[in-house]
């Protein structure tokens, strides 16, 4: 996963270009070729998810506790386990249905 942002990352420069007008003179804009949208936004998200990955908020990062889930959900209170309320609303079924199952069982 590292090298793959670390990819995105290095497929495009973020210092803005150098141009000049008529009306404004020499200035410096973000251009990028329409053909390099793609990387562009993918070199974005990297950058996003690096800043994400290193920042304050690394700590709370954390993967979904449901089991079939693969999601990763940032933990803003000490009980959220899960990346959604379907993840939530799953377990608690389940858990629920393996009770009335051990339950039933029993009798």
């Amino acid at each position: 996963m590292l090298d793959a942002v670390n990819r995105a990352l290095s497929r495009v420069p973020s210092a803005p270009l150098l141009r000049h007008d008529e009306d404004r003179g020499l200035h410096r804009v973000h251009a990028h070729p329409v053909t390099r949208l793609v990387e562009r936004a993918m070199a974005q998200i990297a950058e996003d998810a690096a800043a994400l990955l290193t920042g304050e908020m690394a700590g709370s990062l954390a993967q979904c506790a449901a089991a079939p889930c693969d999601r990763f959900l940032l933990r803003t209170h000490a009980r959220r386990h899960w990346c959604s309320t379907r993840c939530g609303d799953r377990v608690r079924a389940s858990r629920a249905y393996a009770r009335k199952q051990e339950s039933a069982a029993r009798s």
